[in-house]
């Protein structure tokens, strides 16, 4: 799995490229905290195009990372999802917390 943080302004966008399964969770975590350590941050997208499975603690992270930029006053989406990956968000209702689109 490969993570790219591509900061312009005050807008980050994360891409994940490959599954978020139990090896890709630890690189998440490390990416999520470089990211945490950007000043100025106010708008984040994930780009989950390419991600076909996500584990439950891949979820997690992603969620906490939500809560870290929410506390900023900041805004967090996720777009280009697989079907699967769509309908799983949609079962746990994450799209009630932040936009997600495919």
């Amino acid at each position: 799995m490969d993570i790219e943080l591509d900061k312009k302004g005050g807008e980050l966008r994360i891409v994940i490229d490959g599954n978020i399964d139990t090896d890709g969770g630890h690189k998440l975590s490390i990416s999520l905290q470089e990211a945490m350590e950007m000043e100025g941050v106010k708008s984040v997208l994930f780009d989950l195009t390419t991600v076909r499975t996500i584990t439950s603690s891949g979820i997690g992270k992603i969620m906490n990372f939500f809560k870290f930029i929410d506390g900023r006053k900041g805004t967090m989406a996720i777009k280009g999802i697989s079907e699967q990956l769509y309908k799983q968000f949609m079962e746990i209702h994450m799209d009630r917390i932040f936009p997600i689109s495919k």
